[in-house]
């Protein structure tokens, strides 16, 4: 497409344009998240050896994959198409499903499994001693042997943010 001064949509189109310029697309969990869920985020990324909680990477993992990045760049070219063409409205609707496809791979990537199961304390409960006092204490299990959900509030909360 060849565009011009002359053009009457010349207007248009540089204020689409630059509109989409000013864009980012922010995937994972949302700055409305709430910290205790980016903690636990952070834990399950990053592991933590003292609570013997191996690294189960979820977010870099699922937005490399080759469906999330396909999913996404075709969302990003047609958002650069729309701006083109003067549409910033149908250049933000674009944003928002690249940002939506993001976070369902995040989601697919989890439901897909593969990570390091969960301790069989961790699934069926019992009684473990404190490191520190030496005391025993009951834990209660989570019933399932699936990492990354437990209560689903960290599953659902993945999310996409569009922001200037």
């Amino acid at each position: 497409m060849i565009v011009t001064i002359n053009d009457p949509d010349f207007e248009k189109i540089v204020q689409s344009l630059k509109n989409l310029s000013q864009k980012q697309i922010k995937v994972g969990l949302p700055s409305t998240a709430g910290g205790n869920l980016s903690f636990i985020l952070g834990i399950q990324e990053h592991g933590s050896p003292v609570n013997r909680i191996p690294p189960r990477p979820v977010v870099k993992p699922a937005l490399s994959s080759p469906q999330v990045r396909t999913a996404m760049s075709e969302a990003l070219l047609t958002a650069i198409s729309a701006a083109w063409e003067g549409d910033t409205a149908a250049a933000n609707a674009a944003l928002e499903s690249a940002g939506q496809a993001g976070a369902d791979g995040i989601r697919a990537y989890i439901d897909a499994g593969g990570f390091a199961p969960n301790a069989p304390i961790t699934v069926s409960g019992g009684w473990m001693r404190s490191r520190v006092s030496g005391k025993p204490f009951h834990v209660a299990g989570k019933g399932a042997n699936k990492p990354l959900v437990n209560t689903g509030a960290l599953y659902n909360a993945f999310g996409y943010e569009v922001s200037e």
